[in-house]
């Protein structure tokens, strides 16, 4: 790198942030100014935090303990790191390096620029004093052998920063195709929400041992029978601790484990994960300095370091092939090219003439462009796979927290699964007029009738919510199995509540449209009314209406006696069969009346 160029580079780099800031108006000089005054006034409280508990709260501490809040530490920059790398996903270079392409200078100087930009964000400005200042409140509380910290935050830092950049520059030779960013976007949001209940899952996994009802109630049975004894001096508290350990054993119930040898577990998994993942050799350097060990601090930092220094080299290179037009120029195979163009012209078009069978021509029709568009539009895609973190994160605590449901609450909450996945697409189904947009001048103009296009709309999420609900209810019912015909009525049930949804949902698409911004999911300048209308639904509505499909449950629960859930349930069955296509004729008028009114909302120029 040419330092002369360095120089330039740098200049004008201020250069181009005193033009904006002269072009700017007052109020956005302004409030830049109060945020970056926030963001140092955040970088002076952090630092001053950590050093205090480095002075005053850790010198006593063990290693361990040392450890693991180096542990809390990195795993709260890494979570606002990636917070941040999701709301940025694409590279946002400072100075873009195709404007010098036709220059004679060096362009590693841009890339170094670029970079370091890139490390001015609140993740940076947070965490990095807070290290600093506990850094330094250790080696007055734990002596100079502490300041091997200072090398192994630098080259932490270093190694996250470096892959981050490397992988916006793989992705923004990815995302150069818009719908192709927006579906990256989208899944890698997933990703970081099913990262994060990882530990909710692995939790239940570990600890969530399952007992059967009988058995909580004999032992709690049990236990109040000590704790009386206890109570009025027939037992000591010695007896009272072997009497209760006789009794879990008795009926196989594990131990509950004591505040500290939750947190030696807790010591000893930390440790051995910090020893594997490099993320983890920061907590771990802090764990062997504190006992008086150098050597692992040293290897850590020069562990993260090399990572670090890989990971610009390649983004550099990849940097380079990505504008110099080598990164794509790669030639596939004729075969493979063949293929892929066979399969792009005739799969869609193969999929489009599938005939569904038991309904007309026109409304299978409908049902297989619906279904193709919620496939390949990625704001659908984001709405479709929300009822699958509800039913995850939720899910997972509830396993987590109850472990011995009644039979009686096993059907509830398979219900509840179902009742989470709809409404997981409440905000798809409720506006399925404003997804199409342009789009659905197609329908206005269709000779289609209204009912072969609200039954081609309800279908067409029919595969997702069903899937979705069954997969969930059979999980519970490994996770607490259900009585067969409980659990044949919960299958039952769940599409009952899957028709009873569409027939509100229709009504809320006709009566409140709203006009959604191409790969938007957020509304474009809704109405007070149409919010209002939407809450109504979402609050009292629905969930009443969903709730109609309890009542052979509540039925069998006031007449134990009579195993008739399963019976009601297929009763109710037939009736909302019976009524949804009469419901679907008298929502057909309601939308040959307002359809030039839906048409003027979602095909409104949105900006």
């Amino acid at each position: 790198m040419n330092w002369q160029h360095f120089q330039a580079f740098l200049w004008l780099r201020w250069r181009l942030r005193s033009n904006r800031m002269k072009r700017a108006s007052t109020g956005s000089v302004i409030v830049e100014r109060i945020f970056s005054f926030l963001a140092i006034f955040a970088a002076g409280v952090t630092f001053v935090v950590g050093l205090s508990v480095g002075l005053w709260a850790l010198p006593r501490a063990s290693a361990a303990v040392v450890m693991l809040v180096w542990d809390g530490l990195a795993a709260g920059f890494l979570l606002f790191w990636l917070l941040e790398l999701i709301n940025e996903l694409q590279r946002s270079e400072v100075l873009s390096l195709e404007k010098f392409l036709h220059l004679p200078v060096s362009l590693s100087g841009v890339f170094v620029i670029n970079y370091l930009a890139s490390l001015y964000c609140l993740s940076v400005t947070l965490f990095f004093p807070a290290m600093i200042g506990l850094s330094i409140g250790l080696v007055f509380s734990k002596g100079p052998v502490m300041l091997a910290l200072f090398p192994v935050v630098a080259a932490f830092f270093l190694m996250v920063t470096a892959l981050t950049h490397q992988f916006r520059g793989w992705l923004a030779s990815l995302m150069e195709n818009k719908r192709r960013r927006r579906t990256i976007i989208t899944l890698l949001t997933i990703a970081v929400v099913l990262i994060f209940q990882l530990p909710n899952v692995l939790t239940f996994g570990r600890f969530g041992r399952i007992q059967s009802p009988g058995t909580a109630r004999a032992v709690q049975e049990e236990t109040r029978k000590l704790d009386r004894l206890l109570a009025t001096n027939q037992l000591d508290h010695a007896e009272y601790e072997r009497q209760s350990d006789l009794i879990l054993k008795k009926y196989g119930v594990p131990k509950p484990r004591s505040g500290a040898e939750r947190l030696q577990d807790a010591e000893h998994t930390a440790r051995i994960v910090n020893m594997v993942i490099p993320a983890g050799w920061l907590p771990y350097g802090a764990l062997t300095s504190v006992e008086g060990r150098i050597l692992p601090s040293m290897l850590a930092t020069l562990g993260l370091a090399l990572i670090g220094m890989a990971s610009l080299k390649r983004s550099y290179a990849t940097t380079m092939r990505l504008y110099t037009g080598k990164f794509t120029s790669r030639k596939l195979h004729p075969v493979i090219t063949e293929v892929r163009r066979q399969s792009v012209v005739s799969g869609p078009a193969v999929f489009m003439e599938k005939r569904i069978p038991w309904i007309s021509e026109q409304a299978s029709a409908i049902t297989a462009a619906c279904f193709r568009s919620l496939v390949r539009a990625p704001e659908a895609k984001m709405m479709l796979l929300t009822p699958m973190i509800f039913v995850l994160v939720f899910g997972s605590t509830f396993l987590r927290v109850h472990s011995s449901p009644s039979e009686l609450l096993r059907p509830i909450m398979a219900a509840a699964v179902m009742g989470m996945v709809l409404l997981g697409l409440t905000q798809l189904a409720g506006n399925q007029f404003g997804f199409d947009r342009n789009g659905f001048r197609v329908f206005v103009l269709a000779g289609a009738s209204r009912k072969d296009i609200l039954l081609g709309k309800n279908l067409a999420m029919l595969p997702f919510a069903m899937g979705l609900g069954m997969i969930g209810t059979v999980v519970l019912q490994f996770a607490y199995p259900m009585q067969m015909d409980h659990f044949m009525a919960a299958m039952v049930q769940m599409v009952s509540m899957y028709l009873i949804f569409c027939v509100v949902m229709n009504f809320l698409s006709m009566l409140a449209p709203v006009a959604i911004a191409s790969g938007s999911l957020r509304p474009a300048r809704p109405k007070g009314m149409a919010i209002l209308v939407h809450l109504l639904f979402f609050f009292l509505l629905l969930p009443i209406a969903l709730g109609t499909t309890l009542i052979p449950l509540g039925i069998e629960f006031l007449f134990p006696a009579l195993p008739v859930y399963f019976l009601l349930t297929l009763t109710e069955f037939a009736v909302v069969v019976y009524l949804y296509p009469r419901a679907l004729g008298l929502q057909a008028r309601i939308l040959h009346a307002r359809e030039q009114r839906i048409l003027e909302i979602v095909a409104a120029k949105v900006e």
